[in-house]
């Protein structure tokens, strides 16, 4: 039964967004011709980012940032790469909102529609990523990229793991096979790291933030991750302007992308005030603390389960990505992700869990072998590489490589040996919900 608080409230939203349902002229960046919802502000204040935290998250595009973007990019001083570098210390950007809130009538009508016409859909999707929210956006902020990206996922997927679209992308992050490669996402007939809610967002964070050193601009940034990079230069330089809304309203971007940051925008908004809208939050489903552990392959889930006295089920929901319901037959051994409670007695069963190992027959892949393992990726430390340049060139945060490798500084030595992939993963309480009313049942 709906209070008659939550009725107040719903019958306000409702009254400001059909205030919004006139036709009218989509108001540029920063400007807010329509009425805010409760609770929400124009942008951020430039007073709470501090100098070291992302600059101007909206600041003109500079043609072509990199000199390795592709024929005709113009290449920038080590001094401007400096500058261009959105590296962030987690504990300066938890509390921070770094993706300004822009609301108008394509918002507003998202919001209608998502807490309206189709909540029952949208309640699962409250309920499919919950036990995923805080990974997520730990893994989001550690690589340096806002952690309201996470909403980011909502709408790709609806935070259905094994969500693959008409075009064979897949995942939460539904990324393609040919661009999940390049971020190191693995994918063959045994194993499809796409599907790992782990090294997807890895991959995701890299991605994004690419691209948002690319446009300089986090609205762009997630429009690019739906078209694609080339396409929105191309609008970019058709209409000789980078302002997303103006781009939206000249029509200059795929009628998807042109709903897909007020899409965002809407499902951030309703995810940061469900009791708003009265939608219900499960806080006490979590995802566990894992860590990898390398056992003989290929062995099936089930079999380990039994052996380890692990609960049945709970490899196969830490390792969606593995398609057969065993480990790797690539060589002889493979990495999983374990519960971390039950990390030992897998460690201390290795030489008992080799007559586990079935026999596999050989899937032929025509676009990768099958021979490499998921393993961790490492780097070995050369002569004048520092913490930075590693980073930026494998893709990474500074704060990320700190965390997976354990560093307390970011001093290095020659030869050392620097993990470039996390082998464990575990929560922390830096995203908690808004603490208030929460209805404890349905």
């Amino acid at each position: 039964m709906v209070s008659c608080r939550t009725l107040l409230h719903l019958l306000l939203a409702g009254s400001l967004i059909s205030a919004c349902s006139t036709p009218r002229t989509i108001p540029k960046q920063y400007t807010h011709d329509a009425p805010l919802l409760p609770g929400m502000t124009g942008k951020v204040p430039k007073e709470l980012l501090e100098e070291e935290d992302i600059p101007d998250l909206d600041a003109p595009v500079r043609a072509e940032t990199t000199g390795n973007q592709g024929a005709g990019a113009g290449s920038v001083s080590e001094a401007e790469g400096e500058e261009m570098d959105v590296d962030l210390e987690p504990r300066k950007t938890s509390k921070k909102r770094q993706i300004p809130f822009e609301f108008n009538q394509k918002v507003a009508s998202w919001v209608e529609y998502f807490s309206q016409k189709d909540r029952e859909r949208f309640q699962r999707f409250f309920d499919r990523g919950e036990p995923y929210r805080e990974v997520i956006q730990n893994i989001l902020e550690e690589n340096g990229v806002p952690t309201d990206l996470y909403y980011l996922g909502m709408i790709e997927s609806g935070f259905t793991l094994n969500a693959k679209s008409s075009a064979k992308a897949l995942g939460v992050w539904q990324f393609m096979r040919a661009t999940g490669r390049m971020y190191g996402l693995r994918s063959d007939p045994y194993v499809d790291q796409r599907v790992d809610p782990i090294r997807a967002t890895e991959a995701a964070a890299r991605m994004l933030r690419d691209l948002y050193r690319d446009f300089r601009s986090w609205y762009l940034a997630m429009a690019a991750y739906n078209a694609g990079p080339g396409r929105i230069r191309s609008a970019i330089r058709k209409a000789k302007t980078n302002d997303f809304w103006e781009l939206v309203e000249r029509r200059m971007l795929p009628r998807e992308t042109m709903e897909y940051v007020p899409k965002f925008l809407a499902a951030r908004y309703i995810g940061e005030n469900p009791d708003l809208f009265a939608f219900y939050i499960n806080e006490e489903t979590r995802y566990p603390d894992v860590e990898l552990v390398r056992i003989p392959s290929p062995v099936p889930f089930s079999a380990l389960e039994r052996a380890c006295s692990i609960p049945e089920g709970t490899l196969s929901f830490v390792n969606p990505h593995y398609l057969r319901g065993h480990t790797h037959p690539g060589k002889g051994e493979d990495e999983i992700w374990v519960p971390a409670p039950y990390v030992k007695q897998v460690e201390s069963r290795h030489r008992d869990l080799a007559s586990l190992v079935i026999r596999v027959k050989p899937v032929r892949s025509s676009s990768e072998s099958v021979g490499a393992l998921a393993r961790v990726q490492m780097y070995t430390v050369k002569s004048g590489d520092t913490l930075k340049s590693i980073a930026r060139k494998r893709g990474l945060s500074v704060a990320y490589l700190k965390r997976v490798n354990g560093l307390r500084s970011s001093s290095l030595l020659p030869g050392q040996k620097l993990k470039l992939s996390a082998s464990s993963y575990q929560q922390k309480s830096s995203h908690p919900r808004k603490k208030g009313k929460r209805r404890s049942g349905r």
